[in-house]
């Protein structure tokens, strides 16, 4: 069983592009000579659980087909499980989703057929995991991150993208409907943030992102330095900030380039700890996961990853 792929199908990610493009995925994972079997997601979460079923039943090669979101998942789904280690695992994604940040991270191609050709290649290389831990509905939850998370601002704005998408809506457009309302309607709040269990900085916050990998957000680049296997979480953190000055320096943003603003904290980490007034959501991979308080603790070379 370990030499076939278990792969996990987002119908839905990129409108519903998961659904209409599989036939031609599949062709091109078996034209490279795959042995795959396929589940298709239901509801939320619903990747977890199949990762979970499908370890059971002996898989430890994974194919995420879908956005971030699917991705984080299944890796979720790997590290929920405590029978085998999670060094044993192998994870791809097919990115067909709006984002694809953790795939922009490693350049893999959205075209199918060069993407079946690097996972039948099965070139791998370990990468990091973070282990991170919020408040939700007033009990510590645990998630597992793969690429990047952040606070404030863009943890708001991807709370109100998850109920714009709970509403039934979707499109392309949905997320910069997300990001008009958050930036609208967010109010800078007090941050207490501790790295490595020291004091790094107390006040106001209008964003923070904590980074594994560089991407987010469909390319903006909050942590430039971040490298996906030297054990270090990048942080970056935007202090109270005029609405106008952030509009100046949005091409910052997609440059990597918002270290140079004096609002702008960055370090390294091995641990984060978060508490904010009033409360901030979370969010991980591009999923909203909870509320602060907020602990990070990295998980280094945790996972092998097909990378081209």
């Amino acid at each position: 069983m370990s030499e076939i792929w278990k792969v996990i199908i987002n119908p839905k990610a990129g409108n519903c592009k998961g659904a209409e493009e599989w036939p031609k995925i599949k062709d091109q994972l078996m034209k490279n000579g795959l042995s795959i079997s396929f589940s298709f997601t239901e509801h939320i979460y619903h990747a977890i659980e199949l990762t979970k079923a499908a370890i059971r039943n002996g898989y430890r090669k994974f194919i995420a087909v879908g956005g971030d979101g699917t991705l984080h998942e299944v890796v979720n789904g790997i590290f929920d499980q405590k029978a085998v280690p999670t060094t044993d695992f192998t994870i791809a994604a097919i990115p067909i989703g709006t984002g694809n940040d953790w795939g922009r991270l490693y350049s893999f191609p959205r075209d199918y057929e060069a993407a079946a050709k690097i996972i039948a290649a099965c070139k791998t290389k370990m990468q990091d995991i973070a282990k991170v831990v919020v408040m939700k509905n007033n009990r510590p939850s645990t998630r597992y991150m793969v690429n990047i998370g952040g606070m404030a601002f863009d943890a708001y704005t991807c709370h109100l993208f998850s109920k714009l998408k709970e509403k039934g809506k979707s499109g392309k457009s949905l997320y910069m409907t997300g990001l008009l309302q958050g930036f609208t309607k967010y109010k800078s709040r007090l941050f207490n943030i501790r790295i490595n269990g020291e004091p790094f900085y107390e006040g106001k916050v209008f964003s923070t992102a904590f980074g594994i990998g560089k991407y987010s957000g469909g390319g903006m680049i909050q942590t430039p330095e971040a490298l996906p296997d030297d054990g270090i979480l990048e942080v970056t953190v935007i202090k109270k900030i005029s609405r106008l000055k952030i509009l100046l320096n949005l091409a910052r943003l997609f440059k990597g380039t918002l270290f140079a603003l004096p609002e702008v904290l960055h370090t390294k980490a091995q641990t984060v700890d978060i508490e904010s007034t009033p409360s901030s959501f979370v969010e991980v991979d591009g999923e909203s996961v909870g509320e602060s308080k907020l602990h990070i603790e990295m998980l280094p070379v945790a996972l092998n990853v097909v990378v081209p």
